[in-house]
């Protein structure tokens, strides 16, 4: 995804979540508003710089595809671990974490955080790195 999409929706208040599973509601036949409302709060690390809204997203988009819903499938939860295992390891090869305050140096759970990371750029600079390595990642897996 072009790093100025990417920053237009974060103009927007689209969060690094929303942006990642928005990018598959179509093609995994999802409503999008739902989709992306249930996205929401994981941006920021559900805004407590816990995981990172991308990997968030990208999990949901793992779990729409690939996730068990009937009791004792034991071979689809299986294959749903398997995938998610695979995301996140690639994810912290590529990126270095998991955890939102890590990758972004700010914990959101802090008040002012967020303006402090908007003003040391972090949202420019590093987000979208974040948000597109999700996407190449879920490229491959999916």
């Amino acid at each position: 995804m072009d790093r100025n999409e990417i920053l237009e929706l974060f103009a927007g208040k689209i969060h690094c979540s929303q942006i990642v599973v928005g990018q598959w509601v179509d093609e995994l036949g999802l409503d999008k508003e739902t989709v992306l409302r249930m996205a929401g709060p994981f941006g920021g690390g559900c805004f407590h710089g816990e995981v990172c809204g991308c990997v968030a997203g990208a999990l949901m988009v793992i779990g729409a595809e690939y996730g068990h819903f009937e009791w004792g499938d034991e071979e689809g939860n299986a294959r749903m671990i398997e995938k998610i295992a695979g995301f996140k390891e690639r994810f912290v090869e590529s990126c270095g974490s998991l955890v939102c305050r890590e990758l972004t140096g700010f914990d959101f759970s802090v008040p002012g955080a967020f303006d402090q990371a908007k003003e040391a750029g972090v949202f420019v600079s590093r987000c979208p790195n974040y948000v597109n390595a999700a996407l190449e990642i879920l490229d491959d897996i999916m």
